[in-house]
């Protein structure tokens, strides 16, 4: 199977250090505009005539193609890509605009062909085993999520900081409640004054009837090193509070802690009931471990045909949705409702 990558400027390094984790090296092509990039994936260990800087030329001859490229280029190189029947893995946000990921779903569904979203907190070890506790019941009713994803970083270019780093979080707690939210309230500022926002808080209702807050922002401190962008400080955190226990998750210090909390009546007044806080072991995983594992999964499901796990239309169309909902939401200072077949249905006051 032969890969081409597009892209090679922040995340994309990721990506080839994963592909060549996973022993690909002699179907792999990498491709970008910039002659530093293309040294580095020299110095990586790539073949001078398997780096380009015209992605067109080899498009033909691949199989699949990895786009990790500003997200104002998705779309069209995604269309691209399965316009000529190539399977794609492209990173998160799918697109800039619902109707963009609503074209590359029907595109995939019209040809058959697989694209995967690039959300690699859903590979974690730490949302995989609270996937398992929640399936064993282990919370109770989910009540209320929040997420922290904020720190003293580089402010990009191509989305504002809900785009580039909350629908993260998004993207995480519907999976983690199994369900789209029904409504968004959202506050956003933009302090740098660049049309696009450094400051993000965003409250999601569910139909369950749990509620959800996700922090994003560039204004915000952060507790430890960043892994991914050199020499910022993050906090990239979700809670969990369930009717039984509660979970707290550092993705950055990589630890689970589960609190056996509950509220009974007692005599008249709601008493919380306070057990033991286990730390759950959990293996401890890199970021270029983590886009290994998904970039095999996208592997394994152009192989085998299967849907993929993060599709377009769970995690490009709906995502996409609730991005746009989200910004009404700051703009006209009102909650909105959600519907799944239409994205937004109404604002309220």
């Amino acid at each position: 199977m032969k890969i081409l990558q597009v892209g090679l400027g922040g995340f994309g390094r990721f990506h080839l250090e994963a592909w060549l984790q996973l022993g690909v090296r002699d179907s792999l092509w990498v491709c970008d505009l910039s002659a530093e990039r293309r040294a580095f994936a020299e110095r990586a260990g790539m073949a001078p005539d398997h780096i380009m800087s015209d992605w067109e030329s080899m498009l033909p001859q691949v199989d699949v193609v990895d786009i990790v490229t500003p997200t104002d280029s998705h779309f069209a190189l995604c269309q691209a890509a399965l316009q000529q029947g190539k399977d794609v893995f492209v990173e998160k946000p799918m697109t800039m605009t619902s109707g963009q990921a609503v074209e590359l779903a029907e595109l995939c569904e019209q040809d058959d062909r697989r694209l995967q979203v690039g959300y690699y907190y859903r590979y974690h070890p730490m949302t995989l085993r609270l996937l398992s506790l929640i399936e064993q019941d282990r919370f109770g009713a989910i009540r209320y999520l929040t997420g922290n994803f904020c720190g003293f970083k580089r402010a990009r270019t191509d989305v504002g900081v809900t785009h580039a780093d909350a629908i993260h979080f998004l993207d995480l707690f519907n999976a983690l409640t199994g369900s789209a939210p029904q409504d968004v309230f959202a506050v956003t500022r933009d302090h740098f004054n660049r049309g696009l926002e450094d400051f993000s808080v965003v409250l999601l209702t569910y139909p369950s009837g749990a509620v959800a807050k996700v922090e994003s922002g560039y204004v915000q401190p952060g507790r430890r090193r960043d892994q991914v962008v050199p020499g910022a400080m993050t906090t990239k955190e979700i809670t969990l509070v369930g009717a039984r226990a509660t979970a707290e998750v550092d993705f950055e210090n990589q630890t689970l802690l589960v609190h056996e909390v509950h509220h009974e009546l007692r005599q008249g007044v709601w008493a919380a009931v306070v057990g033991e806080t286990v730390s759950v072991p959990i293996e401890v995983c890199s970021p270029v471990q983590l886009v290994a594992r998904e970039l095999q999964d996208f592997l394994d499901t152009v192989r085998t045909r299967q849907p993929a796990r993060v599709g377009p239309r769970e995690s490009g169309v709906a995502l996409a949705r609730l991005i746009e909902a989200i910004y009404e939401s700051a703009r006209t200072q009102s909650r909105v409702v959600l519907t799944a077949e239409a994205g937004v249905a109404s604002s309220a006051s």
